[in-house]
């Protein structure tokens, strides 16, 4: 077996499995990828369970440590010239019906995904192409699945708007040595002594667990980090999203989503945007951002503006370029 089969397995043991412990996941990560023969970078397994969950596959908890199985789901691409995703879980019955239909009436395309090096493998995308969106709901039901018109578009009405959190307690002394206080300037947390400005910090707390709390007119509120860093490029009103509409006929709606690889989109918007194509997002190595593609301006702008960001809209290229830049 080749490593992009490493995905596709991991996600068959998690979809009979159906629920269970991060931590043990992030193990499970981990020693499969030795037996493999895998060397992964530092948070490697971290990223394959993010990533994981913005596809589709699961949903994961990481402040209560737990992962379950998002449920099978065959959905429509926006704009996307026909072109269906199968998500959610993959059990051994799912995939034999999937290979039935593959066989004898439906035309599967699956893509392996392209891990860059020391990434784990994700598991493939399975898409399907139709000419009416009526049979859709017959081979969801064959496959077991949940037919829904189209996922991206539907989560884009369940967009919450980036606000800090309920009340918390401050840092405590025993804490101060783990203090840090995110700086937009340098795109990342920095060591502090202090808590007595306005800003997003964190710390270790008694279990060692890492806590993040924003800080406003002098109190703090519980946050999630990554609407935390939001919140903080907004009172800085720092922008990091744009959006490039495609070239070609009929496709001035659709384009590429841009966001700086600093300041990682929240999972339910991220799994928005991921769900546009049925790919993740591809990271641009010398412009340091991660581009969502086949996203429609409307969901752009409603991911922008949820996270108080203004969308910066470039320029459309002259002429398409074929396949999927990086």
């Amino acid at each position: 077996m080749s490593s992009t089969d490493f995905g596709g397995i991991l996600l068959r043991w998690l979809s009979e499995s159906r629920s269970g412990k991060a931590s043990a996941l992030r193990d499970g990560i981990r020693s499969q990828a030795q037996a493999w023969g895998l060397k992964l970078k530092e948070y490697a397994d971290w990223d394959w369970m993010r990533q994981a969950a913005a596809l589709g596959f699961i949903d994961a908890d990481l402040r209560a440590d737990r992962w379950s199985v998002a449920p099978p789901v065959l959905t429509r691409l926006p704009h996307a010239d026909g072109l269906a995703l199968l998500t959610g879980a993959r059990t051994a019955q799912i995939s034999t019906r999937v290979e039935e239909a593959a066989g004898e009436w439906m035309e599967l395309i699956t893509v392996p995904h392209r891990p860059e090096a020391g990434e784990a493998p994700l598991p493939d995308t399975l898409l399907f192409q139709y000419e009416d969106p009526r049979t859709l709901r017959e081979a969801a039901e064959f496959f077991g699945a949940r037919y829904v018109p189209c996922a991206a578009l539907q989560l884009m009405e369940l967009l919450p708007q980036a606000a800090p959190g309920p009340e918390s307690a401050p840092p405590g002394g025993s804490t101060a040595s783990t203090l840090e206080r995110y700086e937009p300037r340098l795109q990342r947390f920095v060591p502090v002594a202090r808590d007595d400005e306005d800003g997003l910090y964190r710390w270790r707390g008694a279990d060692y667990a890492r806590l993040t709390r924003v800080r406003r007119n002098g109190v703090f509120h519980a946050v999630e980090r990554e609407t935390g860093i939001y919140l903080e490029l907004a009172r800085h009103r720092t922008g990091v999203m744009r959006w490039r509409p495609e070239p070609g006929k009929g496709r001035a709606d659709i384009g590429r989503l841009f966001v700086d690889r600093y300041a990682p989109l929240p999972a339910l918007h991220e799994r928005a945007a991921v769900l546009c194509s049925g790919f993740p997002p591809s990271a641009g190595r010398q412009t340091q951002t991660r581009a969502y593609d086949n996203v429609p301006r409307a969901l752009a702008e409603a991911i922008a503006a949820s996270l108080r960001q203004n969308l910066e809209t470039m320029p459309r290229p002259v002429a398409a370029t074929g396949g999927r830049s990086k």
